[in-house]
């Protein structure tokens, strides 16, 4: 994988998640218990997942 992949896939990564904390600061502000558990758990396993396919440690 060359350099230009790498930064577009970790941009992109970035991006999902802006969109994840985004999503789970308005089920906050909502007082939305079942949306954050919901929004929280996307964050953790996206940035898992990002984690490993990046091979971050």
């Amino acid at each position: 994988m060359n350099v230009y992949n790498i930064i577009l896939k970790f941009q992109n990564s970035l991006m999902l998640l802006v969109s994840h904390i985004e999503e789970l600061d308005s089920a906050v502000s909502l007082n939305d218990e079942e949306e954050v558990l919901v929004w929280a758990y996307e964050l953790i396993a996206t940035y898992r997942r990002i984690k490993n396919e990046l091979e971050l440690d």
